[in-house]
């Protein structure tokens, strides 16, 4: 989880593509086991928050 915030929310915003792929990331880390669904949501709340502050 350490790693997806370093990779994704290093910056602060997302830009479309990073999103996409930040989501993507997420739900395997989900489907793999290694977070939580509630992990999950809290990655997605996160990545629409650094998405939005592109805007």
């Amino acid at each position: 989880m350490l790693e997806w915030r370093g990779r994704f929310l290093g910056e602060g915003i997302l830009h479309e593509e990073d999103y996409d792929q930040a989501l993507r990331r997420a739900e395997a880390l989900e489907r793999s086991g290694v977070i939580s669904p509630s992990e999950w949501i809290e990655l997605v709340k996160l990545a629409n928050a650094a998405l939005l502050r592109l805007r």
